[in-house]
């Protein structure tokens, strides 16, 4: 309640709400009480780092600038050093330009703070604290003791080195806040994106970090964009500064002009737009979660080995049963070496058995091997199926021990088919796994690229982490597919799906 009252008597300075009071709306006020209400046991907050993705005209910039401020007057921290952060000077102006009108245009605040505009030395002081825009400059910020900072239009950057300064400077600070607050952009290889993706995970409970605030609007998936019943949801000031009434008049444009459809979409709406697509929705995947008994049951195989100081992954998939079962491999130093988030979680799954890790930085094959060994013991295996780019002595000392090794191609040619029918099981809920957590991340992780004839595969290089388990479950299927076309005489590729 002390930031919200705090807030709430700053003032709007531009529109039509210029002098008016700023009355925080519903999605504000819940935005705020989460970040300054939730404490840890030692009674510092809980949050250190929120994403916020809002399409334009929901009072972004106001907003940030409103809690910014509130950094730099009310929040009892000595010599608070608070930014407004971006890649380029004019960009970082946009915050920190509204804080100034503010504090400008607010009688009480005209006595609480100094405001200094001038082009070459542009900051807000309180006391002992100071506010000023701060442009990407790789060799002049080494200095910084951020206590707050917003990341405006994240989306724009080129790469999250800035991002990673000043959240590195926060360090010597009891309860720092970096706000990250963006619309959604063009580049699904964006740093940006991959944040997102992050926080995403985070959401949907596939990755643990609690000091990480996350609220995206955007479309739900399915939703058609020309739906004017489906805006709303992407903006939360519907009504207040976003009017259904111009986003009418730009629907119109939209519907003539390819690249005012893309702007639409990804300005208006928040829907990211690039030629990959992402793939299953984590509750959907999450809904064909069941442990049956597959022992002595046929089935078909698919090995990523991936690189040697990575995660390799096998998967095995019984036809019969529709179901997949998955095992990984990674080496120990590969594991300590995953600082953040997600490495917690990697070594959690280690220790719950759902990763097998080998000592050292590489991965011992010998183990790969005697599991394989073992588990054609307990089910028919019948092939499985390998990256024939990524053919290693393994390859051959498994068919020395009797099994059929199967070379898999990594192309759209190879791929789309299966991983067609993949997404077509799980929707379909006819797809049965065991609720792999491993598996589940690595699902959520994975983006599709398309090739001008609509084929599709995972997209390693543009995927937001890890994607090995689902590439071996697409290379299980396939060679199953491929075992049941060839005793149909047919050719697998055309299998009509």
């Amino acid at each position: 309640m002390h930031a919200i009252n705090f807030i709430e008597e700053l003032e709007h300075t531009t529109g039509e709400h210029a002098g008016k009071k700023f009355i925080l709306e519903p999605w504000q006020t819940f935005i705020v009480w989460n970040l300054f209400g939730f404490l840890n046991p030692d009674g510092s907050r809980r949050f250190s780092r929120a994403y916020v993705e809002v399409p334009r005209k929901n009072g972004k910039s106001t907003f940030s600038s409103a809690v910014m401020l509130y950094g730099l007057i009310a929040d009892d921290e000595a010599g608070a050093q608070i930014y407004s952060a971006a890649t380029k000077l004019d960009q970082a102006m946009m915050v920190f330009g509204e804080s100034v009108r503010m504090c400008q245009n607010t009688d009480w605040l005209k006595d609480a703070v100094v405001v200094n505009n001038s082009v070459n030395n542009r900051r807000i002081i309180h006391e002992q604290n100071l506010y000023k825009p701060l442009e990407w400059n790789p060799n002049k910020q080494d200095g910084l003791n951020t206590h707050m900072a917003v990341i405006d239009e994240y989306h724009a950057h080129p790469n999250d080195e800035l991002y990673n300064v000043i959240f590195n400077s926060m360090g010597a600070r009891r309860q720092p806040l970096l706000f990250t607050i963006t619309t959604a952009g063009f580049n699904k290889e964006s740093a940006c994106f991959r944040h997102r993706g992050y926080c995403v995970n985070v959401l949907n409970g596939a990755i643990k970090d609690d000091a990480l605030f996350s609220m995206i609007y955007t479309l739900d998936n399915g939703d058609d964009w020309m739906d004017e019943t489906v805006w709303a949801k992407a903006n939360p000031n519907w009504g207040v500064s976003v009017y259904p009434r111009k986003l009418q008049q730009a629907l119109t444009e939209a519907k003539e002009y390819a690249g005012k459809e893309v702007e639409f979409k990804t300005k208006l709406l928040n829907v990211w737009t690039d030629t990959e697509m992402t793939w299953i929705p984590d509750d959907i995947w999450r809904e064909c979660s069941g442990d049956d008994d597959l022992s002595g049951e046929y089935c078909y195989g698919g090995l990523d080995l991936a690189s040697t100081g990575d995660f390799c992954a096998l998967t095995l998939y019984f036809p019969a049963m529709h179901a997949i079962r998955t095992w990984y491999f990674l080496p120990e130093e590969a594991a300590k070496k995953r600082n953040d988030a997600a490495g917690n979680s990697i070594r959690q799954w280690i220790a719950d058995g759902h990763i097998i890790t080998t000592e050292g930085n590489v991965t011992d094959y010998s183990f790969i091997k005697a599991k394989i060994v073992k588990l054609a013991t307990e089910y028919d295996i019948k092939d499985i199926a390998f990256d024939r780019f990524n053919a290693s002595q393994l390859v051959i000392e498994l068919q020395n021990e009797g099994i059929t090794m199967f070379p898999f191609g990594q192309g759209f040619v190879s791929m789309s088919t299966p991983t067609k029918e993949l997404e077509r099981m799980v929707k379909n809920k006819q797809l049965r796994h065991a609720g792999n957590p491993v598996t589940r991340w690595m699902m959520s992780n994975v983006l599709l690229r398309t090739d001008p004839a609509g084929n599709v595969k995972i997209d390693k290089a543009k995927s937001g982490d890890k994607v090995d388990g689902p590439v071996s479950i697409v290379m299980a299927v396939g060679t199953a597919m491929q075992s049941a076309a060839k005793e149909q005489n047919t050719d697998f590729w055309f299998v009509s799906l």
